[in-house]
């Protein structure tokens, strides 16, 4: 629906990686929702590439950043479950992550 779309690249790491870590939590709930990674880049205020290795398990998200990142994720998971991800354009899918944004 949204024009963004992962590389086969980034698809096919994020499956292989470890799903118990946040980072690559992060990654499945972004790819499904079609969040870019530079959205989530500019809410996490680090850069894409630290995103990219969060999502693939490279890194390990920092503990000062995890109940965002929980929270990112919480939200992502409750607009897909609500089928209102992955919404039609990028400004429709920033208005439906406000509606379910849990609480910094």
């Amino acid at each position: 629906m949204i024009m963004i779309k992962y590389s086969k690249k980034t698809y096919a790491a994020v499956a292989k990686a470890d799903m118990s870590l946040l980072g690559v939590q992060l990654g499945a709930a972004c790819i499904d929702a079609e969040i870019p990674v530079q959205v989530v880049a500019r809410w996490m205020g680090v850069s894409r590439q630290g995103v990219y290795y969060w999502f693939t398990g490279v890194t390990d998200i920092e503990a000062g950043k995890r109940v965002k990142v929980e929270n990112i994720i919480a939200t992502l998971l409750s607009a897909l479950d609500a089928e209102e991800l992955p919404a039609k354009d990028l400004f429709t899918a920033l208005v439906v992550v406000k509606k379910y944004r849990r609480t910094k």
